[in-house]
């Protein structure tokens, strides 16, 4: 019959190992493609704001010259000076207004030709258009530069009257060139498209594609409405097949950020294979443990009578041993203790045996109670802190090292092997030495690298949300004459007051510190919209400078602050400091009790 039974479950332990691969594989290939959706949406929105960026400032440069050819034609070539000389001069290949009858009538490049561009599609738009649209056009070749350019155009208007187009020819392969700087996989592509799916640009690939246009059925084509997706599909210009993620930009345009899932899942495929190699591997070695176990069935008694001898070892080990040891069963009751429980606790054993845990713990709701820890561990071996309560009413803090005791036979329950001790001592001193590390000790603030830890946690927040820290950086004025007059008791006195009155201005997520001697800081997070870096530097010069009432002592002393923000002022934590610094001694050459950026 016991064989049957370990026949059995060898079997049912098999069968149940091979659900479970088969389970990791499906969920290996879902959580890969969903990492590939997450990864390729993130690259998506990057490069989508980057482009979005660039061109917002060729419209504004576009706008700027529309205004120009209507207010001061005559001063048309110097407005486009003035214009194409603050774009990126390899990116714009020239700036040009055409009139209204479509002949070219200024170009960045210079006197050109009478050239007819009237024909341009991007020109009978803007001028049956009644709105303002911009325009962007598919990728053409210049006549004037001979080469491949995007067109970015805006229609003029006199009084009501199309009077002809300005427009900016932006390079196609240079702004290619800057998309590839996204690149990850070798054969994953960013690609940008028009709102009617033809190729603007796409970093694999050479020039190629331009006058081309994706499949009908892409998502962004079929759903104009929709802003944002992603798909998966074979690529139009090389077949490979890819997830998609696209956005919708503002100006209409079409990003797309493909990632091949051939070389990406890769890895996947490989850890898959391992997981079923390693599960026919157990397979084999299961069989060969089942045989083993029929084989020793025999031994069963000798192995027993063994047993109980080591158990006797062991009791008289736990009698003697310092450390509270308890079994507990199924139950969360305590089923055997040693001698140092009792030590430990003040409970005998007899007071303890058939309880449950928590009559060793405070009742107070946010204790960490022992007998939870207990119960919500469901197996291997865990330590961890509890707050423990003895016979008398005295607290202490306690660490339980628990171990799950596997049953011996198939219908035990397990029982839970928890050694019990005092480490109330331990933990005040590890938190006294956290404390001197990382406060002053006069005023109670976080010191310089605390201030430091925190700040560039701050920015490394600020830098993923696009938000902004700002520093305050406070010196205070006069306050040398009151060492100097009143000693340093009194200087002691009024720098806890300055902290208690910083303390009281700000919100629990910001921070204040002192750096040392009569300077503090202030750290600010970007989220804060109820005040502005100024005025709070402003609050903090009118709170600072408020008279002291120390005793029978009326102590008047001013303080001057500095003001740094991230990322205009600096990107790390010591360089925001420094320009903090730095605009505080502008305030104090300003005439102190003030405030400077």
């Amino acid at each position: 019959m016991i064989r049957v039974l370990v026949a059995f479950a060898c079997l049912a332990t098999i069968t149940v190992m091979w659900l479970e691969s088969i389970t990791s594989v499906q969920h290996n290939e879902q959580a890969a493609m969903e990492r590939l959706r997450s990864q390729a949406g993130v690259r998506v929105r990057a490069a989508a704001d980057t482009l979005q960026a660039s061109i917002d400032r060729f419209d504004y440069a576009l706008r700027a010259v529309r205004a120009a050819a209507v207010d001061q034609p005559d001063m048309l070539a110097k407005h486009g000076r003035i214009v194409i000389e603050a774009l990126p001069s390899a990116l714009v290949l020239q700036l040009f207004h055409i009139d209204a009858d479509g002949y070219l009538s200024y170009s960045s490049l210079g006197p050109a030709p009478r050239n007819f561009l009237g024909d341009r599609d991007y020109f009978r738009r803007l001028a049956a258009s009644e709105s303002d649209p911009l325009v962007v056009s598919n990728p053409v070749l210049g006549r004037l530069t001979g080469k491949w350019s995007i067109q970015f155009a805006r229609g003029v208007r006199h009084d009501g009257a199309f009077a002809g187009v300005v427009s900016i020819a932006i390079s196609a392969d240079e702004w290619m060139t800057q998309l590839r700087r996204y690149e990850v996989g070798q054969h994953d592509t960013l690609t940008l498209l028009s709102s009617d799916g033809h190729y603007l640009l796409r970093s694999l690939g050479s020039s190629s594609y331009f006058g081309k246009r994706v499949p009908e059925d892409r998502p962004f084509l079929l759903e104009p409405n929709v802003l944002e997706g992603d798909y998966v599909a074979s690529g139009a210009m090389d077949g490979v097949t890819r997830l998609y993620s696209w956005r919708r930009l503002p100006s209409g345009l079409i990003m797309a950020a493909g990632i091949a899932i051939g070389d990406e899942m890769l890895p996947t495929v490989n850890i898959n294979h391992g997981i079923l190699l390693r599960t026919a591997i157990s397979t084999v070695l299961i069989l060969l443990a089942t045989f083993v176990l029929l084989y020793a069935l025999w031994r069963y008694e000798q192995v027993v009578r063994a047993l109980e001898v080591r158990n006797q070892h062991h009791r008289s080990v736990l009698d003697n041993i310092g450390e509270g040891i308890m079994v507990v069963d199924a139950d969360d009751r305590i089923v055997s203790i040693n001698p140092a429980v009792s030590v430990l606790t003040g409970y005998s054993e007899a007071e303890l045996l058939g309880q449950r845990c928590d009559v060793l713990s405070p009742a107070f709701d946010g204790a960490r109670k022992l007998v939870e820890i207990i119960h919500e561990k469901g197996g291997g071996r865990w330590v961890e802190d509890f707050d423990g309560l003895r016979k008398n009413g005295n607290a202490y803090t306690g660490r339980v090292l628990l171990t799950v005791m596997q049953p011996m036979l198939p219908d035990e329950a397990a029982h839970r092997v928890v050694v019990l001790s005092d480490v109330t001592e331990q933990r005040r001193k590890a938190d006294e030495v956290w404390r001197q590390a990382n406060f002053d000790a006069l005023t109670g603030l976080a010191n310089r690298s605390l201030m430091t830890d925190r700040l560039e946690r701050m920015i490394t927040h600020a830098r993923r949300q696009a938000e902004e820290v700002v520093v305050l950086f406070v010196d205070l004025d006069r306050f040398k004459p009151v060492n100097d007059l009143h000693g340093h008791e009194v200087g002691d006195l009024v720098l806890c007051e300055v902290a208690r009155r910083l303390e009281t201005m700000f919100r629990d997520e910001d921070t204040v510190a002192r750096l040392g001697g009569d300077e503090f800081v202030v750290l600010l997070t970007g989220g804060d919209t109820r005040t502005t870096p100024e005025s709070a530097a402003a609050r903090v010069v009118e709170s600072l400078s408020a008279p002291y009432e120390l005793a029978s002592l009326r102590i008047e002393i001013s303080c001057c602050v500095g003001i740094a923000r991230f990322p205009v002022d600096g990107d790390s934590a010591s360089t925001l400091i420094h320009a903090a610094d730095m605009a505080m001694y502008r305030a104090k050459d300003a005439g102190r009790s003030t405030w400077s950026i």
